[in-house]
């Protein structure tokens, strides 16, 4: 398993933009350098630590033990795998050439509450006749002048042009419905650039910190 290979995405920590300041340490190409390599990614790196009350010392300890060098890749992903999954974090995916890891047990064991056959089979029909699209939005009128859209991923852009649009053709409507079921996430910007539609005021939604250096309380104000 080549160092090159190992991907670590950590889609929710927002990193220096400066990195290439950083002198990056060298690991062997072996099990042992590439176990030690994404511990200290994750050491350096990953945002939760603390808030997540990990001792990430302890995990090294217990995981190197079961690190052997003459192992095979497909032994050492496990392995890895099992070590990132103590993080609970559907943001965090180990990738290799042949090979992804994901932890998705912050989903399983829930009833699933949405079924997209009936959606379209009940509510928006055909892409033909049934509704409308614009970039990552499908919308239409229903028979009791209530507006509907169904917005299935905010990492799919909507730009203000179709904003404007949309909402122009949906405005003789009684009521609006704004279907994010099923959505993953994404881009926040497309999230609050919708939701932006909805108020006359400027709204604080939240605060974002930056991971700033290596140590785990190393972040913006």
């Amino acid at each position: 398993m080549k160092n090159k290979i190992i991907q670590l995405l950590l889609l929710i920590c927002c990193l220096p933009a400066l990195t290439g300041c950083i002198r990056e340490d060298e690991y062997a190409d072996d099990p042992v350098g590439n176990f030690e390599q994404l511990w200290k990614i994750i050491d350096e790196q990953y945002c939760f630590l603390e808030a997540k009350g990990i001792d990430w010392d302890a995990v090294h300890e217990e995981y190197r033990k079961l690190i052997i060098p003459t192992m095979s890749n497909d032994d050492l992903f496990d392995i890895l795998s099992q070590m990132l999954y103590i993080l609970k974090d559907g943001h965090v995916n180990l990738s290799s050439a042949k090979r992804t890891s994901f932890y998705d047990d912050w989903y399983q064991g829930y009833d699933w509450n949405y079924r997209e056959d009936i959606l379209y089979q009940t509510y928006l029909g055909s892409a033909s006749s049934g509704y409308y699209t614009a970039s990552g939005l499908k919308y239409k009128i229903f028979d009791n002048n209530i507006g509907y859209i169904r917005y299935e991923s905010f990492s799919v852009g909507v730009g203000n042009g179709n904003l404007d649009e949309v909402l122009l053709y949906l405005a003789p409507c009684n009521g609006l419905i704004i279907d994010v079921r099923d959505n993953g996430g994404g881009n926040l910007t497309n999230s609050t650039r919708i939701a932006a539609r909805f108020t006359n005021q400027k709204t604080l939604t939240g605060y974002i910190q930056h991971k700033t250096g290596p140590g785990h309380n190393d972040f913006s104000k």
